[in-house]
C-alpha cells in the first residue's frame, strides 16, 4: 500500500510539473503567424532562439574530450547531437509549424524536457556525487540559469492560458527558455578554455 501511495504522490508531482510548464495549444494562432514571421525584434529573437541548442550541441561535441576531463561517464557526443537535432526540432515546433498541426509540436517538449533534466537535476546530482568536477562558480551559474529558464518556462505557459493571451508575452517568456543553451555555450567555453581559473587547480568544496 506505502509502495501505491508513494507512487499516487510522485505520479502527482509530475503531472503538476508538467502543468506548470505546458502551453495552451489554442494559443498557437494562426492569426498571429505574421507577426511570428515579422521583422520585429522579438519575433526575430523568437524565430533564432532555438538556433542556441544546435549550437551548444556542436562545442560539446568538438570539445567532447576536454568535457570528459571533467565527468568521463557521461556520454558527451550523444548529449550533444541529442543538442543539435533539438535545434532544429524546436525551430519546427515553435515556429515553422505555427498555428499548424504538427508532429514537431510534440516531438519539441519530449525532447527539451529530457535534455533540461540531463544537463540541469543529473548534472547537479553527478557533481553533489563527486563525478562532476567543475569550478564552483560554472557549476553555481549553470544551475541558477536552469532554475531561471524553468521559471521563464512556466511564466509563457501561463500566459497561453490567460482568457486573452498576449502573443508577445508568450514570445518574450518563450525567448528566455531558450537563452539557457545560451548560457551552456558560455559555460563550455569556460570549460573548454578553462576561463575562471588558472591551471588545474580550482575550489571543489
Amino acid at each position: 500500500r506505502r509502495v501505491f501511495e508513494a507512487y499516487s504522490y510522485l505520479s502527482l508531482c509530475e503531472e503538476s510539473m508538467l502543468h506548470l510548464v505546458r502551453s495552451d495549444p489554442s494559443a498557437d494562432r494562426p492569426e498571429w503567424r505574421p507577426y511570428v514571421f515579422s521583422r520585429h525584434p522579438l519575433a526575430v529573437a523568437y524565430r533564432y532562439s532555438a538556433g542556441g541548442y544546435s549550437f551548444a550541441g556542436l562545442l560539446l561535441l568538438l570539445f567532447a574530450d576536454r568535457m570528459r576531463s571533467y565527468d568521463a561517464g557521461v556520454w558527451w557526443c550523444a548529449l550533444g547531437m541529442a543538442l543539435v537535432v533539438q535545434g532544429a526540432v524546436a525551430y519546427l515546433g515553435d515556429v515553422q509549424s505555427w498555428g499548424r498541426p504538427s508532429v514537431w509540436k510534440q516531438l519539441d517538449p519530449l525532447l527539451a524536457s529530457t535534455l533540461f533534466l540531463a544537463f540541469g537535476p543529473w548534472l547537479g546530482a553527478r557533481s553533489l556525487l563527486g563525478h562532476f568536477v567543475v569550478p564552483r562558480s560554472t557549476l553555481s551559474l549553470w544551475l541558477a540559469g536552469c532554475a531561471l529558464a524553468l521559471f521563464a518556462k512556466a511564466k509563457a505557459a501561463q500566459a497561453s492560458r490567460r482568457a486573452a493571451p498576449r502573443l508577445e508575452e508568450m514570445l518574450a517568456w518563450h525567448t528566455l527558455w531558450h537563452a539557457l543553451p545560451f548560457l551552456a555555450v558560455f559555460c563550455i567555453l569556460d570549460l573548454a578554455f578553462m576561463l575562471t581559473f588558472a591551471g588545474s587547480e580550482f575550489a571543489r568544496a
